[in-house]
């Protein structure tokens, strides 16, 4: 019986192509999986949300701290003006 080393490894091709096209396949499913459960869970989030029951907890903030004043210019110096300052010409 003669081998067809041919034939052999043509079998061998197809069978390394079928591999790379089922992880392909996998990798897809996968990702499909994770979309499915993701949109699950945001479906039911949005049926809490949408339900009768459900009642929106306001966001408490803490209350603001005012500024504790900073001393004035020092003396002789022109006051603080508001706003960028000018460029010098160097």
């Amino acid at each position: 019986m003669a081998l067809n080393f041919d034939e052999f490894q043509k079998v061998l091709e197809t069978a390394q192509q079928a591999d790379a096209l089922k992880a392909d396949l996998k990798r897809r499913v996968k990702k499909v999986a994770n979309a499915l459960e993701a949109l699950q869970a945001a479906l039911a989030e949005m049926e809490t949300v949408l339900s009768d029951e459900y009642i929106a907890t306001p966001k408490t903030r803490k209350p603001r701290t005012p500024r504790t004043p900073t001393e004035g210019p020092a003396e002789g110096a022109a006051p603080k003006k508001p706003g960028r300052p000018k460029k010098t010409a160097a």
